[in-house]
């Protein structure tokens, strides 16, 4: 992905909203059918965010060099989902982000927790992975 100029802060480093955007475009990416069919119509389910963990572990600047965003799969819970990430230059050298994001699949009509079905739980397991490695507080 490139860092784009409106992603840099008055501090000349990527805005912690901007990290956002990368880790979910990348999440998409990878599962672009997260709550759409398709033909892009709305699925009777919701897959929302329900916490993010985020190390910011070196700055990352704007730059022309694009970087790479690994996404896997640490967690398949009923109803649950977790996403691990870490941000990192082409090469792999150097890390700018490690994080986590729990999501929670919701029956769209109800809002309550609908369970994943086979398909569903297959597609995450073919992106299995360790838990990130995140600081406690």
């Amino acid at each position: 992905m490139p860092v784009r100029w409106s992603d840099v802060d008055l501090f000349g480093h990527v805005n912690n909203a901007a990290f956002l955007r990368y880790l979910d475009d990348a999440r998409f990416t990878l599962f672009p059918r997260m709550g759409v069919d398709e033909d892009g119509a709305m699925t009777a389910s919701l897959l929302v965010v329900v916490k993010h963990e985020i190390d910011y572990v070196t700055p990352l600047t704007f730059r022309p060099v694009p970087f790479a965003v690994e996404v896997w799969v640490p967690r398949t819970g009923r109803s649950s989902v977790d996403f691990a990430y870490e941000i990192l230059d082409e090469g792999g050298t150097t890390t700018y982000l490690r994080a986590r994001s729990r999501m929670v699949q919701l029956d769209r009509a109800t809002h309550a927790p609908r369970h994943f079905t086979e398909d569903e739980r297959a597609a995450f397991e073919r992106f299995t992975g360790p838990e990130p490695e995140l600081h406690g507080w």
